[in-house]
C-alpha cells in the first residue's frame, strides 16, 4: 500500500490528488488523456448494452437500471470533476499555502492539532480504500463462483438447468452470456476489469470530495483554535491580523471547494433517489439470492456515500458558524476599539452561510438527507403502484 502512505506537509488531502492523478485530473498536461479510457469504457460496456440490448425479464430489468444509475453516478460524477480540474488545481494551491503557513507561523497546539487530524484523516481514508478493494473482490469472484457451484449442480443432476451469474446484469452485444459457455467466459474476460475500474471511480470520487471536505472542516478548526489563544494569551494587538487571515483563507478554500463539487453533489442528488427507490422496487419484488446480495452491497454503499456528504456539509457549515461564536462569546465588545473593527469582519464573515451545495440550489446536510429520503419513498410508492 505504498501508494496510500502518508506524505508531507500535515493538512492536504494527499491521498485524493494521488488518485485524481490517475485520471488525468491532477498532475500536468501529459496525464490529462487518462480520463478519455475510462469513459469510453463507461459508454461502450456499461451504457449501449443496458439502454439498447434490453432484458430478460423484469426483474433483471430493474436490477440493470439500478446498476446504470449508480455506475452513471460514478463515471459522469468523475467526469464533471475532470472539467473542474483548473479549479482544484488552484484548491490544491491554497490549501499548501495554508498548510504550510499553520506549519511555519502557528503556536505548537495548533501544530499539533493540524498534525493529529491530519493523520487521523489519512487513516480514515486509507481503511475506506481497503474496504472498498475487498468489496469489488467480492462483487467480481462471487459470480464466478455461484456459476462453478451451479455447474456443479448440473453435473450431479442432468435434470438441473445451469445458471450463469452475471457481474453486470446486461445482454452484451447479443451475446448469449446467460447461456453459452463461450460467451459467457468472454463477457467476464471483459467484465472484470471494467468492474474493478467501476469501484476505482467510484471511490475516486466518493474519496476526493469527503477528503477535501473534512480538511475544510479542519482549516475551521485551526482558525478557531488561533483564536482562542489569541483571546487566552490577550495578544490581539500581535496576533489579530494572522488570525483574520488565516479565517479569510479557510472561507476561500471552502469557496472553492463547493465550487468544484456543486454539480457532482447536484448528480448525486438526482441519482441516489432514483437508485434508492429501484433497489427498494427490487427487493419487494425478487427473493433472496445472488442478484439481491449485490445490490444490497451497491445499496449500502451509495447510501454511506450520500451520508457522508450530507453529514461532512453540515460540520463544514457548523464549524463555519462556530468562528462568530467563539468572537462574541470571549467578549469581543469589552476589547479596544481598533480590536472590536477587526473582530467584526470576523463575525459578519462568519454569519455568510459555508457549506457544499447541489447545485447551488440547496445544501447538503442532515436535513437534506431527510428530504432526500422522503422523496425515495414517494417515488419508490409511485413505482411500485405502476408494477
Amino acid at each position: 500500500m505504498n501508494f496510500l502512505r502518508q506524505e508531507q506537509p500535515a493538512g492536504m488531502p494527499h491521498i485524493s490528488i494521488k488518485l485524481l492523478r490517475v485520471f488525468g485530473v491532477t498532475g500536468g498536461p501529459d496525464v490529462r488523456f487518462r480520463i478519455l479510457p475510462v469513459m469510453l469504457t463507461y459508454v461502450f460496456c456499461i451504457v449501449v448494452p443496458k439502454c439498447f440490448y434490453g432484458y430478460p425479464n423484469q426483474e433483471i430489468a430493474i436490477i440493470g437500471i439500478a446498476e446504470l444509475f449508480f455506475l452513471t453516478n460514478s463515471f459522469c460524477g468523475m467526469f464533471l470533476l475532470f472539467l473542474n480540474r483548473h479549479k482544484l488545481a488552484e484548491f490544491i494551491r491554497h490549501v499548501r499555502t495554508f498548510s504550510l503557513t499553520v506549519l511555519q507561523e502557528s503556536p505548537p497546539a495548533v501544530v499539533q492539532h493540524l498534525t493529529t487530524q491530519h493523520d487521523f484523516i489519512h487513516k480514515i481514508t486509507r481503511m475506506y480504500c481497503i474496504v472498498v478493494m475487498f468489496a469489488a473482490h467480492f462483487y467480481v469472484l462471487t459470480p464466478f463462483l455461484s456459476t462453478l457451484y451451479a455447474f456443479y449442480g448440473t453435473v450431479r443432476n442432468e435434470n438441473a438447468t445451469m445458471h450463469f451469474a452475471l457481474q453486470i446484469e446486461e445482454n452484451f452485444y447479443g451475446l448469449q452470456t446467460r447461456t453459452t459457455t463461450s460467451h459467457y467466459l468472454l463477457f467476464g474476460m471483459i467484465m472484470t476489469p471494467t468492474v474493478y475500474l467501476c469501484a476505482f471511480t467510484g471511490t475516486v470520487k466518493t474519496v476526493t470530495i469527503c477528503d477535501t471536505t473534512i480538511h475544510c472542516i479542519l482549516y475551521f478548526q485551526l482558525a478557531q483554535l488561533k483564536l482562542r489563544i489569541v483571546t487566552q494569551d490577550n495578544t490581539f494587538r500581535q496576533e489579530l491580523k494572522t488570525v483574520i487571515k488565516m479565517h479569510q483563507d479557510a472561507l476561500n478554500c471552502a469557496s472553492l471547494l463547493e465550487s468544484i463539487t456543486s454539480l457532482v453533489l447536484l448528480l448525486q442528488l438526482i441519482l441516489c433517489v432514483l437508485i434508492w427507490s429501484s433497489m427498494l422496487l427490487y427487493f419487494t419484488v425478487s427473493g433472496f439470492d445472488l442478484n439481491f446480495i449485490s445490490l444490497i452491497i451497491l445499496f449500502v454503499f451509495d447510501t454511506t456515500e450520500t451520508f457522508a456528504y450530507c453529514y461532512l456539509g453540515e460540520l463544514l457549515s457548523y464549524e463555519s458558524a462556530r468562528i462568530a461564536h467563539i468572537v462574541y462569546k470571549n467578549g469581543w465588545e469589552r476589547q479596544h476599539a481598533y480590536v472590536q473593527k477587526d473582530l467584526q469582519v470576523i463575525i459578519a464573515r462568519a454569519q455568510r452561510p459555508v457549506g457544499i451545495t447541489a447545485g447551488k440550489f440547496c445544501y447538503m446536510n442532515m436535513a437534506q438527507l431527510g428530504i432526500i429520503v422522503k422523496t425515495t419513498y414517494s417515488f419508490f410508492v409511485i413505482l411500485r403502484d405502476q408494477i
